[in-house]
């Protein structure tokens, strides 16, 4: 006889079959040309059931990206959430650009706040900011231009404060990750196996971080 609890830990064990496998194939076809009866078809349900775990294609695709993020940050070397983490992010995105592109693609169509995945792509913006801000508070004098002043009563338009400095890595990190994509040969196919993205995101990420951030 099945109790309650094995119930939650088979539903469970199914909930996170259901992810994995949308992610392989969100990130292999691109959310828009994917199906989700294919992938209830490799999990082994009916269309219905996947449903019954999450409601539309859409809520399936803001959980696949935030068990993504979850389980990204659960496995990173680089504890905490600095420029060293987020170098480590970029350099790790590398190996996935079917991931890349997944991500790159909703979080531009997410800027219409009709989007299913608006909401948390902008928490998930304003969390990074934020984290990677404090990181580079203590000890961090911003860089500033002595005859800069925006007259607003904020950061005068030179000064380089810890939150503007967190806004131009993470935007740094995605325009990067775009232009790799770009960048990379038509059908994914490296023209040279030493060099499958064209350039070295993370190295360019980490020059920004070191002409922006003061060794401390």
């Amino acid at each position: 006889m099945t109790t309650a609890r094995g119930r939650y830990a088979k539903g469970r064990q199914r909930r996170e079959q259901i992810l994995d496998t949308a992610l392989e194939v969100f990130a292999t076809g691109g959310f828009h040309a994917s199906s989700t009866k294919e992938i209830a078809r490799r999990v082994g349900v009916s269309e219905p059931t996947l449903f019954h775990y999450f409601g539309s294609k859409q809520a399936l695709l803001v959980a696949v990206l935030q068990a993504r993020d979850e389980r990204s940050a659960a496995a990173r070397a680089e504890p905490g959430t600095g420029p060293e983490a987020l170098l480590e992010t970029v350099r790790d995105n590398g190996s996935e650009p079917g991931l890349v592109r997944l991500y790159a693609v909703t979080s531009a169509e997410a800027t219409d706040p009709g989007h299913a995945a608006h909401d948390w792509f902008a928490r998930r913006y304003d969390r990074l900011r934020t984290a990677l801000a404090a990181e580079l508070e203590p000890g961090a004098d911003p860089v500033a231009d002595p005859g800069a002043d925006s007259g607003t009563g904020a950061a005068p338009a030179g000064e380089l404060t810890p939150d503007r400095v967190a806004r131009l890595l993470v935007a740094a990190a995605d325009g990067l990750q775009v232009q790799w994509l770009l960048d990379r040969p038509r059908g994914g196919a490296p023209a040279d196996p030493a060099d499958p993205g064209g350039f070295d995101m993370a190295a360019d990420l980490r020059a920004l971080v070191a002409a922006l951030v003061p060794p401390r």
